[in-house]
């Protein structure tokens, strides 16, 4: 990983980026108000003990979410990726198209395996704030002159595909012709961004131990 790169993963760590987030709680006042919230004994290190709910909700909900949001976080970042990449020769608005399709399929995929209508709502507010983070944030003015010789032009170019694709993914999640889901999403920004997959796995590994840790709780 590099600075850059590393820079980029502090911006999007950081609780202040207007990521839409504080619309939901996860389900966390759902929980509560079906009387869930409450200790439960535990007998996973041998000795009777409690575990406090707060650990008991968060252990259960970064397990639902690391099984149900990352595979589809990988696949779309893949498919951007790709697209991003392609040589000028082999670009047309018919790749558009077909990348967009390809987005689509696997926004509709989560949609059909997200079966809580509060989950829909709060994965769809914080989806298409994060394209209208990267529209206004991230991206650059339109209309940069784009010298293809040198590696800067190379690099304007994609970033200038980047924001073509989010702003065409924005419009169709507001035709309802696509749900905008929070990690299909969060996969487009970050593979726009230039984040390598590896680089946003290291964001999101600290899941794993947090799980690991509670798991002894």
């Amino acid at each position: 990983m590099d600075d850059e790169e590393a820079y980029i993963l502090l911006l999007l760590s950081d609780s202040n980026l207007p990521t839409g987030a504080f619309v939901a709680s996860a389900g966390l006042e759902s929980y509560v108000a079906h009387g869930f919230f409450q200790r439960i004994p535990s007998t996973s290190t041998g000795m009777q003990s409690e575990v406090d709910p707060s650990i008991d909700f968060l252990r259960n909900s970064l397990a639902t979410y690391a099984h149900s949001a990352l595979p589809f976080v990988s696949d779309t970042h893949e498919i951007v990726d790709a697209f991003l990449a392609l040589p000028s020769d082999d670009f047309s608005a018919d790749t558009s198209a077909d990348t967009l399709n390809h987005i689509k399929a696997l926004d509709d995929l989560y949609e059909a395996m997200t079966l809580n209508h509060v989950t829909r709502r709060a994965s769809k507010s914080q989806g298409v704030a994060l394209l209208t983070l990267y529209a206004k944030g991230f991206s650059k003015p339109p209309h940069f002159q784009v010298d293809l010789s040198t590696s800067s032009g190379l690099q304007t170019q994609r970033t200038d595909r980047a924001a073509k694709l989010v702003e065409k993914l924005k419009l169709d999640v507001r035709r309802e012709k696509s749900h905008g889901h929070l990690p299909i999403c969060w996969a487009v920004l970050t593979s726009c961004l230039g984040l390598s997959l590896g680089a946003i796995r290291s964001l999101l590994s600290p899941v794993i131990p947090i799980m690991l840790s509670l798991s002894f709780l």
